[in-house]
């Protein structure tokens, strides 16, 4: 089974029951963690399917690297979707911050 689209993604967060928390989808293949900040903005990471909740490391995602790089950054466009985030400050933090991991090592 292929790892999932962003539209796929979208799909089973809009069928999931939206009064329970929705952090994590979990296939025989992968597993998608999710963090939502209250400010709508969606975080994801994929992984072996046996991997504990990563969602701790999203919220530091959001709480570090992308307040500090993007939503601090007077140049950035916040709308932006069909681009993604264009900042080497910012990919380069989340590439370290991932690969110091020990789910990814």
């Amino acid at each position: 089974m292929s790892p999932p689209t962003s539209n796929s993604c979208a799909e089973m967060y809009r069928h999931s029951n939206r009064d329970e928390s929705f952090t994590s989808y979990r296939t025989s293949t992968y597993k998608l963690h999710l963090h939502e900040t209250i400010s709508g903005y969606k975080f994801v990471i994929l992984t072996d399917p046996k991997a504990d909740s990563l969602r701790p490391v999203l919220q530091q995602i959001y709480a570090g690297p992308f307040v500090e790089y993007v939503v601090r950054n007077p140049l950035f466009k916040m709308d932006s979707k069909e681009y993604g985030i264009d900042n080497e400050y910012f990919r380069t933090s989340i590439d370290r911050l991932v690969r110091s991991l020990s789910v990814f090592m």
